[in-house]
């Protein structure tokens, strides 16, 4: 008898140890690995399987053992397996956390608001993402967006972390389509081409903060056009110089650029900016004056001139 209790008491120990061994093995690779990818987003993609997904989080560092995540996995959300979609893991986190989550679709990606002004460049608005996203990429935003100038619709936009500079893309020119639809009729009214009157709507954003300015400033400028009188407009130097009207020198105006209008006639090459609905409504329903000159005093008010001499008087008066 007491033979076969010491026996049974040898069986109680080894499975005493296995058991512990079994419960540190668990805890040890249950808990986040050293150097966990605090901010990596990991793709599940459609019909994964559980072993897949498993392997996934193992090759981006996020779990230390697929066999106690697949475990976990199987014992959550009754088995369903993990739910698809991009997981954002801004933090360490146990492998049962990082099983749960992908159980039960638990993504973790806020998305970002992101205002777009009217007038903004595409610089403007890849740092605006950047600033916002601090991962997004703004070099491939910038060579994809570089030929999209003046078709970014000016808006509110909410972006998931992990965007894409092609889904921001897509958006932003979703957005201009559905908003250009509504003033089809004006635009087919003016006889302008949609290029052209985003050129000039580009310019007239950046001269004028009024509906009234806008139409009549956008009026000025057609006319210009189309009797081929140079545009002599500031806004493009600062597109090509990253300078200001107040800025500019007299070698500035003849920097040779086909972006200089003093120097070459018509629009410039490319928009110079985004522009708002109203400012690409203003330029297909200008405002017919007499006026061929105009200029923005130090409080922003616009003062016109019918004549050259008339446009110098007013430098004299309100630009000193």
């Amino acid at each position: 008898m007491i033979l076969f209790f010491k026996k049974y008491r040898i069986y109680i120990i080894i499975l005493s140890i296995l058991i512990l061994g079994f419960a540190v093995f668990v805890i040890v690779f249950s808990i986040a690995p050293r150097d966990f990818p605090n901010g990596k987003i990991v793709s599940i993609e459609k019909n994964m399987t559980v072993s897949q997904a498993a392997a996934e989080l193992k090759k981006q560092g996020i779990i230390k053992s697929t066999s106690i995540y697949k475990v976990y996995t199987l014992l959550l959300h009754d088995g369903l397996g993990v739910q698809a979609g991009k997981y954002l893991f801004d933090r360490s986190q146990s492998v049962l956390r990082v099983a749960y989550r992908t159980a039960y679709g638990v993504q973790g990606l806020e998305k970002k608001k992101i205002v777009i002004i009217e007038g903004a460049t595409v610089n403007d608005i890849s740092m605006n993402l950047t600033r916002n996203i601090p991962n997004f990429d703004s070099d491939g935003f910038l060579e994809l967006a570089k030929d999209e100038e003046g078709y970014f619709f000016p808006d509110t936009y909410f972006f998931n972390p992990n965007v894409t500079p092609q889904e921001v893309i897509n958006e932003m020119k979703t957005v201009f389509a559905s908003k250009i639809v509504t003033v089809q009729t004006q635009m087919k009214a003016s006889g302008r081409q949609l290029a052209d009157i985003v050129k000039m709507a580009s310019i007239v954003e950046k001269e004028a903060n009024n509906d009234t300015d806008r139409q009549i400033i956008a009026g000025i400028l057609w006319k210009r056009i189309d009797t081929g009188m140079p545009l002599q407009v500031d806004p493009p130097f600062y597109y090509f110089l990253s300078k200001i009207s107040t800025r500019l020198t007299l070698d500035d105006l003849k920097t040779e650029s086909p972006y200089n209008l003093y120097l070459h006639k018509g629009l410039p090459p490319t928009p110079i900016d985004n522009p708002g609905l109203d400012a690409i409504l203003a330029t297909v329903q200008p405002k017919i004056s007499d006026y061929w000159y105009y200029l923005s005093d130090s409080n922003g008010t616009m003062h016109y001139a019918k004549t050259h001499e008339g446009h110098l008087a007013n430098k004299e008066k309100y630009l000193r």
